[in-house]
């Protein structure tokens, strides 16, 4: 005769154990939830966005891995956009206005069109922008007919100046 088994079944539990069980996951789940807004709050921050981004989590998702790509690239073409290097003297790195143009011109996470540009704080940049050759015009990116010597085709851009 085979030996008998234990009763694989846990011990049918109180109601009070089963609500004291449902409260302690209940407030995991709230914590969880609390560390991961918290967490979008900060990539929201970091990120380059403009006012008309609706920064949803996805969106916010979205926009961190172009940004990703975007310094990949610039990482690989030794910090240039379409040619043009986005170091300025005066104001370093333009890499948000830089991401922005990028972003637009290759349909990636578009939002509609804006007048201001956010930096990754949320307090609106300078303008004009500081990649040297480039102007901001009308919510869009224009860059100056003097400086389409450097191979840029025009129709790979937003916006073009008239």
């Amino acid at each position: 005769m085979a030996p008998k088994r234990k009763n694989p079944r846990k011990p049918v539990k109180n109601e009070e154990d089963n609500l004291m069980q449902r409260v302690c996951a209940n407030k995991r789940e709230r914590q969880r939830t609390k560390e991961l807004n918290d967490a979008f709050s900060i990539l929201r921050k970091i990120i380059p966005s403009m006012p008309s981004d609706k920064m949803s989590k996805i969106h916010t998702l979205r926009i961190a891995s172009d940004y990703i790509r975007f310094l990949d690239q610039m990482k690989r073409d030794d910090c240039k956009l379409f040619g043009v290097d986005i170091f300025d003297e005066k104001g370093g790195y333009g890499l948000q206005t830089s991401f922005n143009i990028w972003r637009g011109s290759h349909g990636l996470t578009q939002s509609s069109g804006s007048s201001n540009i956010m930096s990754p704080i949320g307090i609106p940049a300078p303008m004009p922008c500081s990649i040297p050759h480039m102007n901001y015009y009308m919510g869009g990116y224009v860059m100056k007919p003097e400086y389409m010597d450097n191979g840029v085709n025009p129709a790979d851009l937003p916006q073009w100046q008239q």
